[in-house]
């Protein structure tokens, strides 16, 4: 008599649980279902199962944590994932640990059905990674919507509170700036410049700050990238009369003499200041106007303050590639400042050239270049530098390229715009694991 495979469901969603076996049942599967992911663990230590599927966003312990205890306790159990709350972060976290697919609710019983045989028959390939790159991929951020009706059934708060907040919102909600106003609070009705004109004061003063703002010279973006120094980090030094005269490559108007006068310090910057960042070679080509006869970039890579062995150089190394000039001088201008030694690449050559010639720890890699086809770049350089840990950078990010980036051995996935602290994260995090 032939065995029939044995599946275990989890999912807080009793619902849940039983479409899912039903569907499976239909195939000859013998489905097995809990609500609680510590019960299915303790289950699948005492029974034989051949395939795991569960939930991610649930109570007490969360699919990803299970996938963690999984790896670690019963680890030849196959492993699919199915949410509601579909995310690219949580993607590549589940395919890192184990799960040999990543199913986005709602799917129909074919794409469910499709999923499991694929996974059974050894279609789909589990990601082997080490035990510290395990224990390193956090699982207890996921980014859930609690507020909203469908995470209702997750978090359950006071009703009482609930309620008096509502009533707040009901009572002291203007009509007219369509928002809870602390004027309609203290008067207890809308202004008068409201009832008269139909219009929110606070509303319009906001629009005027802002188009005013819009308008007027902003010295922030007068600072460029390849500058050695940041709107910040020059008005810290020198006052923001300086930079309210520089032109747009990033130079004063006024003459060197002149702007110490307006400066309330002498000089706009020292010379410690000067060479902690550009090396000792900028200050020593500079003329009496303050700036240097030769490039930053050029000075940068001459500088013996700069100098690294070659064991450094790997390690504080990474290389972007993004077609986007400007992409790749924001991160360089952000990972510079934690050390890191940054090339860059803007062509699929330019790329691969790079990639043959240095051995590289960290690569932040665009998905969408000229003359790239889908995730081909990415597994150029895995096959290539396997010990590169990849960052997928993208403007076009989508759960399926980050499922099949993460099974290539991408280590993250940062959709753009980030910010620099999320920059930031990202790379350390890629860093810390790198062997």
């Amino acid at each position: 008599m032939e065995t029939q495979t044995k599946i275990m469901v989890v999912d807080d969603e009793l619902g849940i649980c039983k479409n899912v076996e039903k569907i499976l049942t239909k195939n000859n599967y013998t489905v097995v279902h809990t609500q609680s992911a510590a019960k299915a663990l303790e289950m699948m230590k005492n029974e034989s199962f051949s395939l795991l599927i569960s939930d991610i966003v649930m109570p007490e312990m969360n699919g990803l944590e299970l996938l963690k205890h999984v790896a670690n306790e019963v680890p030849n159990i196959k492993t699919v994932m199915m949410t509601g709350y579909a995310s690219t972060n949580t993607a590549v976290k589940a395919i890192r640990l184990g799960a040999l697919d990543y199913i986005p609710k709602p799917f129909t019983p074919d794409e469910l059905r499709t999923t499991v045989s694929r996974a059974l028959e050894g279609e789909l390939t589990e990601m082997i990674i080490t035990d510290k790159e395990r224990e390193s991929i956090e699982v207890m951020d996921i980014d859930i919507d609690f507020g909203s009706d469908a995470a209702s059934n997750l978090v359950k708060p006071d009703t009482e509170i609930v309620l008096e907040e509502v009533a707040k919102i009901v009572e002291f909600h203007c009509s007219v700036g369509d928002m809870v106003c602390d004027v309609m609070e203290k008067l207890g009705t809308t202004c008068k410049t409201g009832v008269k004109k139909n219009y929110c004061p606070k509303i319009k003063a906001l629009e005027k700050k802002k188009a005013k703002a819009a308008a007027a010279f902003n010295p922030k973006t007068m600072i460029g990238i390849d500058q050695p120094f940041d709107y910040d980090e020059v008005v810290a030094i020198t006052g923001p009369e300086y930079v309210q005269h520089m032109n747009r490559d990033g130079f004063a108007f006024l003459p060197y003499e002149k702007l110490k006068n307006v400066s309330p310090k002498d000089q706009p910057f020292d010379y410690d200041e000067v060479a902690a960042v550009t090396g000792t070679e900028y200050a020593e080509h500079m003329n009496k106007d303050g700036f240097a006869f030769r490039s930053y970039e050029e000075l940068k890579k001459d500088s013996p303050d700069k100098a690294q062995t070659d064991d450094e150089a790997v390690l504080k190394n990474i290389l972007v590639v993004d077609d986007e000039v400007s992409v790749n001088n924001n991160i360089r201008k952000i990972l510079g400042k934690n050390g890191f030694q940054v090339d860059q690449a803007v062509t699929k050559g330019e790329a691969i050239e790079k990639i043959n010639q240095q051995s590289y720890k960290l690569v932040l890699l665009d998905l969408r270049m000229p003359g790239v086809s889908g995730l081909e770049l990415l597994k150029t350089i895995s096959e290539t530098q396997p010990s590169a840990r990849v960052i997928i950078i993208t403007g076009y990010a989508s759960i399926g390229t980050a499922i099949e980036s993460a099974r290539i051995g991408a280590v993250d996935y940062l959709p753009k715009p980030f910010t620099p602290d999320e920059l930031r994260d990202v790379a350390e995090r890629a860093y810390a694991i790198a062997a």
